[in-house]
């Protein structure tokens, strides 16, 4: 029989401080988390998992020259963020109010310009639109909604959409946001609040709300505008890549800034908690409904996570599989266990959600400690991350 544990370490000063609950038959997941602090450089983070739709793993933590981490805590999760933003778009398709496969400019007119007439909602949800960057001359366009905006619509497609994947890191989120916005006119940090967060009880964000008890991601912010800057200068060297992408250097330009929290930029500037992620991901584990309440309908859930593009991605020269606004287990570059049925999403810096129907899992990892990937390391979001993973996959044995 499995009972759950509360966990509240106060050891020593070289043991982190672990709270919160865990069911006994998940404590390789636990004894992973611990090994973090204590071998991989952890300061602060938290786990969730859901099983079978029920609630059986909520542990965070901090170490000791770090402020104690609280339960609802948020953190910056980076691209974890396209996935809220995926199913705000997956839910204006089940309530027929767009088509997936309709080309953008029929709700977006102004989009048509410079040969994009043909790109579709579906293009930009797997990344193979053709537009995974956009110049741009000014540092601050990307807090610039309206700026974003034009930009796009005077952007060129690099290729033909639907011929190559190519990640569409920022342009994702503003043309994905800007659909959203011309079909039901709100932002999409609004819709997402008022559509998924509150009445699904999630506790997730698409724009840092400072009412809410947050971390800040650490290294400093010192550190990631220079390591933004060095990327500038080897980014044109990638295919598909321009150094125009990473203009916004400025020292605005990090998840941490006031800019960054107060801005609209759907792509990356999600906030969540780990409880908030693993629930996001337990509805969708089991079809799109938990405990009585449907997030989406099942045939929409199908619909966001077939495959529907896979193939050398060419920026990160890995193997990526594609759902329709999810990334699918792709073990080439975003291992999510050992079960192919598996998706979600990784963000920059180690945080990461996704759910498995097959094991009727929903996982969740956030962290303050913002990791920056070298060649040795398998996945973007490196060791940490797939300590935990291995971890979980362990407790079910």
């Amino acid at each position: 029989m499995n009972n759950f544990t509360s966990v509240n370490n106060h050891d020593d000063s070289q043991t982190p401080e672990i709270k919160g609950t865990v069911l006994d038959r998940f404590k390789p997941l636990k004894d992973a988390f611990v090994d973090n602090f204590t071998r991989h450089h952890e300061t602060g983070a938290a786990i969730c998992v859901y099983h079978n739709g029920q609630l059986v793993v909520n542990l965070y933590g901090n170490n000791k020259q770090t402020s104690p981490w609280q339960a609802n805590h948020r953190v910056s999760v980076m691209s974890c963020s396209k996935a809220m933003l995926a199913i705000c778009i997956h839910k204006l398709a089940a309530n027929r109010q767009i088509e997936l496969d309709a080309p953008i400019c029929r709700y977006w007119p102004e989009f048509a310009k410079h040969n994009k007439a043909h790109i579709t909602i579906a293009s930009v949800l797997n990344h193979s639109a053709g537009l995974p960057c956009h110049s741009t001359g000014k540092p601050h366009d990307i807090f610039d909604w309206q700026a974003s905006i034009s930009n796009l619509e005077s952007a060129v497609p690099i290729f033909l959409a639907g011929q190559k994947l190519v990640y569409h890191a920022l342009t994702y989120g503003h043309i994905l946001g800007e659909v959203l916005r011309r079909v039901d006119g709100r932002v999409p940090s609004t819709y997402f609040d008022q559509e998924i967060a509150q009445p699904f009880e999630i506790d997730c964000a698409l724009k840092r709300q400072e009412n809410h008890p947050h971390r800040d991601i650490k290294p400093s912010p010192a550190f990631s505008r220079f390591g933004l800057k060095i990327m500038s200068r080897w980014l044109p060297y990638i295919p598909y890549w321009k150094y125009q992408y990473f203009r916004p250097c400025s020292e605005h330009y990090h998840p941490n800034s006031s800019a960054w929290h107060n801005s609209e930029i759907p792509a990356v500037s999600g906030h969540a908690s780990a409880f908030g992620l693993a629930k996001m991901y337990a509805f969708l584990a089991n079809g799109g409904t938990l405990t009585g309440k449907t997030l989406l309908p099942l045939s929409q859930v199908k619909t966001m996570t077939q495959l529907s593009f896979a193939g050398q991605e060419l920026t990160t020269q890995k193997q990526w599989r594609m759902g329709a606004g999810m990334m699918l287990n792709s073990p080439d570059f975003c291992p999510m266990g050992p079960n192919v049925e598996a998706f979600g999403h990784m963000g920059m810096g180690g945080s990461i959600g996704f759910a498995d129907p097959k094991s009727q899992l929903a996982f969740a990892y956030v962290t303050e400690s913002f990791h920056t990937p070298n060649k040795y390391d398998k996945s973007l979001c490196g060791k940490r991350q797939q300590n935990l993973i291995k971890g979980l996959y362990k407790s079910l044995l």
